[in-house]
């Protein structure tokens, strides 16, 4: 596991983290110096027992595994695996990108089949769980990130992306998807 130092909850349930090396793994509200880069996974989506009762701070707990173990997948498999991307996604899933909407799996895919090679750096996470009533007791996590990305041919850019995540329920365990995704240089009206 990674070594983290503090971690903050916040009265509403989210956490923010705050990353002091390059990596691209998070949890909650903890920074880190040295991490090791994670693997690329054979499947690139993930599992989680969240969908259970329990009390609010174990269910954020969970909800920020959840959105850490997703920011390591989901970053890894942009810059190395990009056509596993779509696996990530529900099939009705919207992509906004910069302004640009994209809406499911086939288009998903050849809009990333698009994008020139990439590096990016998440610097920051912040996760919480959606309340039942915003999404019809659908168990949901949004998870906010920001760091820089450089595009290959390109200069490097800070970005900011917003994820809903949400949990698709099997027998054994709880696959989490992406329904929704917007994406947005911070910098790009100065390029």
């Amino acid at each position: 596991m990674l070594g983290f130092n503090s971690v903050k909850i916040f009265p509403e349930g989210s956490r923010t983290v705050s990353r002091l090396s390059a990596s691209h793994a998070h949890r909650g509200s903890r920074a880190r110096q040295s991490v090791e880069k994670p693997s690329v996974p054979e499947k690139p989506f993930f599992c989680s027992p969240m969908a259970m009762p329990m009390d609010f701070k174990t269910y954020v707990d969970q909800a920020c595994k959840a959105a850490e173990e997703f920011v390591n997948i989901y970053y890894e498999t942009m810059d190395k695996r990009r056509r596993a991307l779509t696996r990530l996604y529900l099939d009705k899933a919207t992509l906004i990108w910069n302004g640009n909407v994209v809406t499911g799996l086939e288009a998903l895919a050849n809009f990333f089949d698009t994008l020139p090679s990439s590096e990016f750096q998440v610097n920051m996470l912040d996760c919480q769980p959606v309340h039942e009533q915003a999404t019809q007791a659908q168990t949901t996590v949004l998870v906010v990130t920001s760091g820089t990305v450089k595009f290959d041919g390109n200069r490097q850019h800070y970005f900011n992306q917003s994820f809903l995540l949400t949990a698709q329920s099997t027998p054994n365990n709880t696959v989490w998807k992406i329904a929704s995704d917007c994406f947005r240089f911070q910098d790009w009206a100065s390029s």
